[in-house]
């Protein structure tokens, strides 16, 4: 197999001098065409950013993004943009379809732009398509009168419209339930399977990595060909034994007690609050803070 994308040691930094982050770290990534491959990560671990780079959508800070064997990282505005509408298929957790127009339309705009089709082809190849997402009944429907399910299909097929070498989808089931993201998942597994369709998918949802071809993990801007167990257990503790030595979060903690016991005076004094509850209030809060105590 030959590689349809690779990146080549890539970082991605954010703001400046002391405040400077890291948010992709030295990443060696490829994906061979015919894979359907899954970035795996929570919020903030650099999947998204990652996409991006990768999709040509943003530029690495240190680097190089190949697209087959072009260095994307060396091309122009422009030259991006005539890449992106011959080699590469989109598909958004929003779907990112046009509202005013058709799904027909919206499948055959790429290949319009792209000036690879004329109308009547793009128009053919459109309704084929749709046909191939489940969706050409409704080809004149436009996406307010189509589900989320239908929505993201219609999406697929635009991804699909100029025979892209690899199609990056961004959290494609994010927005949907579980029925829509069980057609979605089981059409891009089709698709893959017997279309023969690249497909790199970065997401927080496990059931994608049931069809796909092969998982990474990445947490902390570094990828992972295995889950980072470990990692995650030892970063836990880390939080954690920062928690407890944070003075800041016991002063926190201590203001908090301090204001439950003045409360906890004035129910007793307006007779709110009945004595034996309020003694009971008192050895909770004593408690509390020998705990706050014993961590300093």
């Amino acid at each position: 197999m030959s590689s349809v994308l690779r990146l080549v040691n890539v970082w991605k930094f954010y703001g400046y001098g002391d405040k400077r982050m890291a948010v992709l770290k030295n990443i060696n990534f490829k994906v061979e065409a015919g894979e359907l491959v899954v970035v795996m990560g929570p919020s903030g671990s650099g999947k998204s950013t990652l996409l991006s780079i990768a999709s040509t959508l943003d530029k690495p800070s240190m680097g190089s993004v190949y697209i087959g064997d072009v260095n994307v990282t060396e091309l122009n505005e422009e030259e991006l943009t005539a890449l992106r509408s011959r080699k590469l298929g989109f598909v958004f957790q929003t779907y990112n379809l046009i509202r005013n127009f058709t799904a027909l339309e919206n499948v055959m705009a790429p290949m319009i732009l792209s000036g690879l089709y004329a109308v009547d082809e793009a128009r053919s190849r459109a309704l084929e398509l749709l046909s191939l997402v489940g969706l050409r009944e409704h080809y004149n429907k436009f996406p307010s009168q189509l589900s989320g399910g239908q929505q993201q299909r219609v999406a697929i097929a635009r991804a699909l419209a100029n025979d892209p070498e690899i199609v990056f989808m961004d959290e494609p089931t994010g927005n949907l339930d579980t029925r829509s993201s069980a057609k979605v998942i089981s059409l891009v597994k089709w698709l893959n399977e017997v279309y023969g369709q690249t497909f790199l998918i970065v997401t927080h949802n496990l059931e994608l990595t049931e069809i796909a071809t092969r998982v990474v993990y990445i947490r902390d801007g570094i990828l992972y060909e295995n889950p980072p167990r470990d990692l995650l257990s030892s970063k836990l503790s880390e939080e954690l034994t920062r928690i407890r030595k944070s003075d800041l979060m016991k002063n926190a903690q201590l203001n908090l007690l301090k204001t439950r016991a003045q409360s906890l005076r004035r129910l007793m004094i307006e007779g709110i609050l009945p004595r034996n509850e309020a003694e009971k209030e008192v050895v909770r809060i004593k408690q509390a803070i020998r705990r706050l105590q014993k961590t300093a």
